[in-house]
């Protein structure tokens, strides 16, 4: 099939297997299905445009957040007031970032670059969790222990204007209202101008500055971006970005069936083996984009 609107010929079967894949990695692992997304169509589809490659990394990412935040709300694992709050921050920054993105790093070979350096670090986050992150793990499996045991499900917050409250587990976390809205603004402006979702960023940011349990997390994460990616994909779209919809909605079935089939796979292989396949896969694209 050919892509006017693209600029490439390209093989349907093919983008249904690398959406697909895209889709299953991001259910299984929670990270890294923007950059598979970018991955695809920069190496294997070949999209000559930076800026519709963005676009369309976005749409794939808002497709498979929108199939887990409600699974993680009915598990009551999200935040929505921190949730918002990113948000908020990241109207500005999704829309700064974007613009001068579209602007400025419209080429391919600047872009590439930067993509891969971001890819690598997103790696080496990754071998980071999986070889120095038992504590983090310790503590997960205890909050699934006690809400198998029926203990402190419910999960409470208050927000003032200067400060928020969360209760969880018998344990109270709070934070300034200020220092999300700064947080989200920032990692918009970096996650809209790569395309890309920015959970790699905003995980650590809640776990190491506002310490929040990771297994209320990704559900959080979840949702800011999905905020963020509407207000950066629509002034991609303002600004002229151009996505194939046939394309396009090849990729979202894919990505929807990934996803879809992601959790059953990390039953069978293991969440650390998927983590360490994806982390030596990124790192290796990083390094390419690089030389």
């Amino acid at each position: 099939m050919h892509s006017e609107i693209l600029g490439i010929s390209y093989n349907p079967l093919l983008v249904i297997l690398w959406s697909f894949f895209a889709g299953l990695v991001f259910s299984t692992v929670g990270a890294a299905g923007g950059i598979l997304a970018g991955v695809g169509h920069i190496s294997i589809f070949g999209i000559p445009s930076a800026n519709n490659i963005k676009i369309m990394n976005q749409i794939l990412v808002i497709t498979s957040t929108l199939i887990s935040v409600p699974s993680y709300f009915l598990q009551r694992r999200v935040i929505y007031v921190l949730s918002f709050l990113l948000g908020i921050g990241s109207i500005l920054g999704a829309l700064l970032g974007s613009t001068l993105s579209y602007k400025f790093l419209p080429d391919l070979k600047l872009y590439r670059p930067l993509f891969g350096i971001f890819t690598l670090l997103v790696s080496l986050k990754i071998f980071q969790e999986v070889f120095f992150s038992t504590r983090t793990r310790g503590k997960i499996e205890e909050i699934e222990s006690k809400l198998k045991e029926g203990t402190g499900y419910d999960l409470k917050f208050s927000i003032s204007p200067r400060r928020v409250s969360v209760e969880y587990l018998g344990n109270t976390y709070t934070f300034s209202t200020i220092t999300p809205l700064i947080a989200g603004f920032a990692v918009a402006v970096i996650s809209s101008a790569l395309g890309v979702g920015g959970g790699f960023l905003l995980v650590p940011f809640m776990v190491s500055v506002l310490k929040i349990p990771m297994y209320l997390v990704p559900g959080t994460s979840a949702l800011a971006i999905l905020i963020t990616m509407i207000v950066s994909i629509g002034n991609y779209i303002n600004l002229g970005s151009r996505f194939d919809p046939v394309f396009l909605g090849i990729e979202i079935a894919g990505v929807v069936a990934g996803s879809f089939v992601g959790p059953h796979l990390s039953r069978i292989m293991g969440e650390k083996k998927l983590r360490i396949s994806l982390g030596v896969l990124l790192m290796y694209i990083g390094i390419r984009y690089l030389l």
